[in-house]
């Protein structure tokens, strides 16, 4: 018998959901199991423990039972919905769910939250295991070993409001990692076990300020690492590699069916509405081996996305394939913005970061780049002490490729493609804390200090010697090499736990007129100079600046002086880091600000360069910063970078910076040139 079966259906519009993965059913390595059916304020646990939970909010004594928690549909069966400080909480916390040497947590929700900067706990047991959404829409998985050390794991792909994911972190033993939907975004070193002391005890969701705003389904804690989770695979059979397209432009769907081995071909199609539409066909031989009697495959439907097209649209993606004498069907909706392209301004910048340590061959990147319609690279020539270049100052790096003339010829490659060149200088951190000459400065006393008293691989902006190498450092560079300008980079400190060092401690007394009677602790959060402490801790950075931008002024008038600065409100920075860009600004001491606004998210990103824009935009150019390949996230398409410019431009940005194209990226080829005719058309450049 032959006959149509739609395994799959996400009508993500209009709400409507059907059970999309088979029930989780309990193993031998299962410990806890919640899959929410049924009615009532208690959490059925299909594990082994049977540590049924209850709904409770609020916190302390406020705290109050929820005795008809909401429910939903789910992934598979109901769902429970969490609102504002809601979680769930097992009526104990044996030590079976702790002191573990392998482990597993898969959860599977669906967020509800809008606001991109409010972090959400999925799964909470503090010090032990976290699934957390951070600011930004990223996961983020925490793990803390049997000494109470923490292990951060930062997924790579943003978390849509309204999607349905699962997420997973797992240890072996030797390796955590944290997966979304079945691949896997990131993964750390850890040895020994997970912390065996009890805490304060396992929540899913959380009832303080972090709280989880959503649908949780298929909660599972288990004692073993577990490797493939192939039900998140096969939800996840599509996805498109942006959700906000550009008007023209294209809207491009990335398909990976995971089928039954037998399957001989698959056939995938996308469509936006009735406007543009498209397909393509796997063949067996050209999927891979996954497990389990499944073959994975793999490709790309890109849609034409015409002019005038704007506003909300859903994009359907679509696969079949035969199986047993039945046509199997999964289909799915994503619900996609269109706007218009905005026009690029006739003079703009057009950037990316670089590093001087990975160019071998200075024509090759900086041609590349030129094709790109890029007219600017600022390129990284020294971190603290340590130079990538021929530099008179201090230690120079070995790199394994000659770089005696390395700005030089990068100066040269830049002029013969049109390209303005940047030199950037990581201005406090220690460039290689064990070598001699670092641990030479570490003895002088030129380390940073935390409030425990250790020293931390940071030049402390107290330190005479210090501010002389951040002074000398930038301008030797606009005075022995023809280049646009420098830019400060790390002109801040590494966190909010330094500097304590003796120097630090006599200038704040002097600042105060008296001794600190309980040093640190009295600067310390909640300590009673804990204001006046943030003041001078980012006064100390402001003085580099001051100085330093003067004397390259002195040496250069004409040298642009940019800096790269932490993308939050001003009064985070400087509370964060002591980076008060903003001062900067508004005293003239930059020509530029470059922010490292590399989110993912589209909300958030436009939310940053806004604020950004509001704060200084009336006194320095703003050249939003883009995360091509950062620590942010990997831009694989056009499609990606295509957002985020469009976005820049329509806020009134005069340029933007991506970070990064550095040697052997294929950035160039693969995400930036295919948009050369539209969004990158010329060269930005003022006509003469």
């Amino acid at each position: 018998m032959h006959r149509a079966m739609t395994i799959l259906a996400l009508l993500a519009a209009t709400g409507a959901f059907a059970q999309v993965v088979s029930p989780i059913e309990p193993d031998e390595h299962t410990l806890l199991l919640y899959r929410f059916e049924g009615d009532g304020g208690t959490i059925v646990d299909g594990g082994p423990l049977r540590l049924d939970g209850s709904v409770v909010a609020g916190e302390g004594e406020d705290q109050r039972a929820v005795d008809a928690p909401q429910r939903a549909d789910g992934v598979c069966g109901q769902a429970l919905t969490l609102a504002s400080r809601q979680a769930i909480v097992p009526a104990s916390t044996p030590d079976h769910l702790r002191g573990m040497d392998q482990l597993t947590v898969e959860v599977w929700f669906r967020s509800t939250n809008e606001d991109a900067s409010h972090r959400q706990r999925i799964v909470l047991y503090w010090e032990h295991y976290l699934i957390s959404i951070f600011e930004g829409g990223r996961l983020v998985g925490h793990l803390y070993d049997q000494d109470g050390t923490k292990y951060v794991l930062r997924g790579h792909q943003p978390i849509h409001p309204g999607r349905w994911y699962q997420a997973a972190l797992t240890w072996d033993g030797e390796r955590a990692k944290l997966w979304l939907n079945g691949r896997e975004q990131a993964t750390v070193r850890m040895s020994g076990t997970i912390n065996a002391v009890p805490g304060s005890g396992l929540q899913v969701g959380a009832v303080g300020d972090d709280w989880f705003e959503g649908q949780i389904d298929e909660l599972r804690i288990s004692n073993v690492a577990r490797t493939a989770f192939p039900a998140a695979r096969q939800y996840d059979f599509c996805r498109p590699t942006e959700t906000l397209a550009i008007s023209p432009g294209t809207a491009r769907m990335v398909f990976e069916p995971l089928v039954p081995e037998s399957v001989t071909s698959v056939a995938c199609s996308a469509s936006l509405g009735d406007v543009a539409e498209g397909s393509d066909t796997i063949a067996a031989k050209m999927m891979e081996p996954y497990g389990g009697g499944l073959l994975l495959g793999s490709t790309e439907v890109v849609l034409d996305v015409p002019e005038g097209l704007t506003g909300e649209r859903v994009c359907t993606a679509r696969v079949t394939y035969e199986h047993d004498g039945e046509t199997v069907t999964q289909e799915r909706e994503f619900p996609m913005t269109i706007e218009p392209m905005v026009e690029p301004p006739p003079i703009e910048f057009r950037g990316a970061w670089t590093h001087s340590h990975r160019i071998e061959d200075p024509e090759d990147i900086f041609s590349r780049m030129a094709a790109a319609g890029l007219n600017a690279a600022v390129m990284r020539v020294r971190r603290g002490e340590t130079a990538y270049y021929n530099s008179a100052l201090g230690p120079i790096s070995e790199v394994p490729f000659d770089n005696a003339n390395l700005i030089e010829d990068c100066v040269a490659a830049c002029k013969r493609h049109g390209i303005d060149l940047h030199c950037y200088v990581n201005n406090f951190p220690v460039g290689s804390p064990r070598s001699d000459y670092a641990q030479q400065l570490r003895e002088e006393g030129r380390w940073q200090k935390n409030a425990r008293g250790e020293d931390v691989p940071w030049l402390c902006p107290s330190h005479p010697a210090n501010l002389d190498l951040v002074e000398a450092a930038m301008v030797e560079l606009v005075r022995d090499y023809d280049i646009a300008g420098v830019q400060y980079d790390f002109i801040r400190y590494g966190g909010d736990d330094v500097c304590f060092c003796d120097r630090c401690r006599a200038s704040f007394e002097e600042r105060i007129g008296h001794p600190v009677e309980s040093w640190p602790d009295d600067c310390l959060e909640d300590g009673p100079l804990h204001d006046v402490w943030l003041d001078h801790r980012a006064d100390l950075i402001t003085a580099a600046v001051r100085r330093t931008s003067a004397a390259v002024r002195a040496q250069d008038p004409g040298a642009v002086i940019s800096a790269a600065v932490f993308a939050m409100p001003p009064e985070e920075a400087k509370r964060r880091v002591g980076q008060e860009w903003d001062l900067w600004c508004r005293e003239g001491l930059l020509d530029a600000l470059c922010p490292m606004s590399y989110t993912a998210d589209n909300a958030a990103y436009e939310q940053t360069v806004s604020l950004i824009l509001d704060a200084v935009g009336d006194y320095v150019p703003v050249y939003a910063g883009i995360g091509l390949r950062s620590g942010g996230g990997v831009m694989r398409y056009p499609e990606q970078l295509a957002a985020k410019i469009n976005i820049a431009r329509r806020l009134g940005t005069p340029g933007f910076n991506m970070f990064c194209i550095t040697p052997t990226t294929d950035a160039p080829e693969t995400v930036v040139i295919p948009l050369r005719e539209t969004l990158l058309p010329g060269d930005g450049r003022p006509r003469q």
